[in-house]
């Protein structure tokens, strides 16, 4: 009995592709700060400052460049509410909010259950 060529080749294509949209999800989230910076968000907006104050260790110019990079994937959004001070806020694009919210949530929880599973 042999498989057709459709059964051999779809696990492996698929793989592929999901394979590659891991990737630019990962490339995306490998920043030093990016996942400190996508929770604050998931708040509401914030502001440069309040960023500061939230990830000790962070640097403006990191958390700037950043938000730079965030903002540039299309994750969040600038918003310039300067009426006389200047006023920068960063929020969480609509599209990305539950997902990510989702995805930060997942990754907590396989992150205890790893860590459950080295102390053993």
């Amino acid at each position: 009995m042999t498989l057709s060529p459709i059964t051999k080749e779809w696990p492996v294509q698929r793989c592929r592709s999901d394979s590659e949209e891991i990737q630019r999800v990962l490339d995306i989230l490998r920043g030093k700060w990016t996942i400190y910076i996508l929770c604050e968000m998931r708040q509401g907006p914030v502001r440069l400052s309040h960023l500061k104050r939230a990830i000790p260790g962070a640097s403006k110019k990191a958390l700037t460049s950043s938000l730079r990079w965030l903002e540039r994937a299309e994750l969040i959004v600038r918003r310039d509410m300067s009426k006389s001070v200047l006023h920068i806020e960063y929020e969480l694009m609509q599209h990305t909010r539950e997902p990510l919210s989702h995805l930060l949530a997942y990754l907590a929880n396989w992150s205890k259950l790893l860590n459950r599973g080295s102390t053993r």
